[in-house]
Formats: C-alpha cells, sequence, structure tokens
C-alpha cells in the first residue's frame, strides 16, 4: 500500500468530487462521500473493463483507478476505525459516569446511616 500512496503524490492524483480534490481532501470527506466515490470508481473501472480492441486492459489508466480505488479504500477504513475508537470512547464515558452516579449514591446512603453523633463526629473532623 505504501507506494500506491508515492505513486499518488508523484502523480497528483485527482478525485472528481465536488470539483476536482486531492487525496487531503478525501480525510475531510464523510464515509458516504468516500463511498459514492469509490462506487463511482469502480464503475469507470467497469467501463475501462468493458469489450474493446483499442484500450489494453493494463493502462497506466486503468492503473491509475486501482490505485484511486484502493487509496479511498484505505482512507475509508481508516475513518471508519477513528469513528469506532470515538464511539468506544463515549461508550466508556458514559459507563464510567454511571459507576460514579452509583458509587455517590452508596456513599450518601452510607452517611445516610450514620447517628447524628456519628455525623458531628465527622463534620468535627472537617473543621
Amino acid at each position: 500500500m505504501e507506494n500506491i500512496w508515492v505513486e499518488c503524490i508523484r502523480r497528483k492524483y485527482r478525485w472528481n468530487y465536488k470539483g476536482w480534490i486531492c487525496v487531503e481532501d478525501l480525510f475531510d470527506l464523510s464515509l458516504t462521500d468516500l463511498d459514492n466515490i469509490y462506487r463511482n470508481l469502480k464503475k469507470e473501472l467497469e467501463d475501462l473493463g468493458g469489450e474493446s480492441l483499442i484500450i489494453d486492459k493494463n493502462t497506466p489508466i486503468k492503473m491509475e483507478l486501482d490505485n484511486k480505488v484502493n487509496i479511498v479504500k484505505e482512507i475509508f477504513s481508516i475513518k471508519q476505525k477513528e469513528l469506532d475508537e470515538r464511539r468506544k470512547k463515549i461508550e466508556n464515558l458514559e459507563e464510567k459516569q454511571k459507576i460514579m452516579k452509583i458509587i455517590e449514591g452508596k456513599q450518601n446512603k452510607e452517611l445516610e446511616d450514620k447517628s447524628i453523633d456519628e455525623l458531628n463526629e465527622l463534620l468535627d473532623k472537617l473543621e
């Protein structure tokens, strides 16, 4: 995959999406947008691979399209992984807050179960 990135930069690949965009712009797109670009590239590959006496199946155009498809797939995968990680962090934070709330409730219950004398002693220790 590393050679594809070098090739992408060296050949200054551009993707047609609301105008021409470069590889850096792909990282700013949503997963849906990337999927649309991927499908369009696959359609171009299919159209290129159709019956033809003129078009060689291993032309630079086909290799470029293959590279573009692989780059979009890789960026999609990276963004999907980042999204999954953010979701997991949010889930963990919510679970942590829930546990802390339960602990706080149990601590309050423990204090409520103390006698007035014990509570006064605790107050005296805090002053």
